[in-house]
């Protein structure tokens, strides 16, 4: 219960920002071009670094062995979405599947997850972002382009939260510390994931349509899609897997039901989807969650037992 009205707070918390985020689109601070650098910083440094300082700690066998069943699960997450993305939205279009199979496990995961779990909860969650991250590249922009755009491994493989991943497990293996001064400015850029992520979604909403956003069942059907049936579906999933350590368990509860991907609008206008479809979703599942994200996850910790 504690749990929950944390991360309630925390939405609240981030709404606000959201807010704030419409404010400076609406005054012409931030226009479309500031929102997609934004993101930019984010993707390419702010997600990596965070992920950096995850891994910013002593080995240990055990957490490492922990550290093998959260990319397990990640993993087994998204390959049980592809199907359900499919079987449950044959009226849809791709946006809507792509809606439902990637969830905001970075900028809204890692806010989130830093504020109950702090570090050690990321060091979990950089899998299923890296697990998201490689999927997006591949079977993300091959259904988005409709197969026209050619899929690499340097892109599935070498991207920006593969990179942090890469060098944060070289160090955490090594037991190599940073340095103080620059741990310490390191932490001063992960304090940037939350405000840049919601001000980026306070710019999608000023842009887009407040009646357009809420007229669409399509729209309506996805939402409930990436908040209560996958989330479901998801939490059986993970009730199934010999999993013990409660850090990974809430770490896979809350990427299990976070709301659709902020990349969702980015991948649509950059491979030939309706970019302003794929920012409504954003928004739409981004507002639910407030109240559904909670709700999934009492009921994650009366299934799981996580605290």
């Amino acid at each position: 219960m504690v749990i929950s009205g944390i991360i309630f707070e925390k939405l609240m918390s981030m709404f606000l920002i959201i807010l704030f985020g419409y404010f400076l689109a609406k005054t012409d601070v931030l226009d479309n071009n500031g929102s997609q650098q934004l993101v930019k910083m984010l993707n390419k440094y702010v997600i990596p670094i965070t992920i950096i300082m995850a891994f910013q700690q002593e080995f240990n066998q055990q957490q490492f062995i922990n550290l093998g069943w959260a990319l397990f699960g990640a993993v087994l997450l998204h390959l049980i979405r592809i199907p359900l993305a499919h079987l449950m939205v044959w009226r849809g279009n791709k946006i809507d599947r792509h809606s439902i199979i990637f969830s905001n496990s970075g900028f809204l995961g890692i806010p989130i997850t830093l504020a109950i779990l702090g570090y050690e909860g990321v060091f979990y969650l950089s899998l299923f972002i890296v697990v998201s991250s490689i999927l997006r590249w591949t079977y993300g922009v091959h259904t988005l382009s409709e197969g026209r755009e050619q899929i690499t491994l340097k892109s599935a493989f070498i991207n920006p939260a593969s990179i942090g991943l890469y060098i944060g497990l070289a160090l955490y293996l090594l037991n190599i510390q940073l340095p103080t001064i620059l741990s310490s400015s390191m932490d001063s850029i992960v304090g940037l994931n939350s405000p840049l992520g919601m001000i980026i979604l306070g710019g999608y909403l000023a842009r887009g349509s407040l009646r357009a956003i809420f007229n669409s069942k399509q729209a309506y059907w996805t939402t409930f899609m990436r908040l209560i049936f996958t989330p479901l579906v998801g939490l059986l999933v993970i009730w199934l897997l010999p999993i013990e350590a409660p850090y990974v368990l809430l770490v896979l509860a809350i990427t299990n039901c976070t709301p659709t991907a902020v990349n969702t609008a980015l991948f649509s206008q950059l491979y030939g989807g309706d970019y302003e479809y794929g920012a409504r979703l954003v928004i739409l599942t981004t507002m639910m969650s407030l109240i559904t994200m909670p709700v999934i996850l009492l009921l994650s910790n009366a299934v799981l037992h996580i605290y």
